[in-house]
């Protein structure tokens, strides 16, 4: 695949996110509906902090987010334990979605074919990590979009 097909394809989808993030209300994004751990706030943070952890580190490179975000977004995270600690605000959360995404373009730009300096499932290339992504990436944004169908 060439690299604008790459890049066609992580606009589309983290255009997505973020329109869905610029429809809900704070409230719709903090409720956690019955049957679920997290909520559609967790989502989104999730998707954009794993993005961002796997295509810097595929490329060799640091993070571009907020040191905190992982401890409120990274695998194995809740809500549930955000009591007291300082969690992006709808606005931020668009921010940096926006931010980040032009970022790792920037970064990978003519690096696809590289190879990557971890082992992860079936990965090999930064285009493997970044189609891994983008597809990780969109399947948080379906339950975040569930989540907050649920709720209305």
């Amino acid at each position: 695949m060439n690299e604008q097909t790459i890049f066609v394809d992580m606009d589309f989808f983290r255009n997505g996110l973020i329109q869905l993030t610029e429809t809900m209300s704070e409230e719709e994004l903090d409720r956690i509906p019955q049957g679920f751990n997290n909520n559609p706030r967790w989502n989104i943070g999730h998707a954009l902090v794993t993005t961002d952890y796997l295509v810097t580190n595929a490329v060799g490179e640091s993070s571009q987010l907020p040191a905190h975000y992982p401890h409120l977004f990274a695998r194995g995270t809740s809500p549930q334990d955000w009591e007291g600690k300082t969690v992006p605000t709808k606005d931020e959360l668009l921010e940096q979605l926006k931010a980040n995404h032009q970022s790792l373009q920037q970064l990978i730009q003519g690096k696809l074919d590289q190879s990557i300096p971890f082992e992860m499932f079936h990965l090999k290339t930064v285009e493997d990590v970044v189609k891994f992504s983008t597809s990780h990436e969109t399947l948080h944004s379906g339950i975040a979009k569930t989540q907050n169908q649920i709720q209305s």
